[in-house]
């Protein structure tokens, strides 16, 4: 990557809003009164990672110009991903209202 071309500025970009929404969702969940158990937290993580690495695999293999490789990875990585973010959902929901 060379350092004058604009593409890190996306990477900037993409690094403050999500510590924006760090702060957002943990203030939110101060005010609502939800405290997140350790798991959670690492299935947070995990969720969050492996969204951001699907998202930048997919964009590169489409500029490799290899649209099937970059379908495949929306398949066996979103499909994970998705079940993560519900387990993670079901669990907050669940122990949040009494479920």
């Amino acid at each position: 990557m060379r350092l004058a071309s604009w593409e890190w500025f996306w990477y900037v970009v993409i690094g403050f809003l999500m510590g924006s929404g760090l702060v957002t969702f943990v203030t939110k969940l101060n005010a609502m009164d939800i405290k997140l158990l350790w798991y959670e937290w690492i299935l947070g993580t995990l969720f969050l990672f492996i969204f951001m690495f699907m998202g930048q695999t997919f964009i590169a293999s489409f500029k490799e110009f290899e649209p099937k490789a970059a379908w495949m990875t929306l398949v066996f990585m979103g499909l994970p991903t998705i079940l993560i973010g519900a387990v993670l959902v079901g669990s907050v929901l669940s122990r949040s209202m009494g479920i």
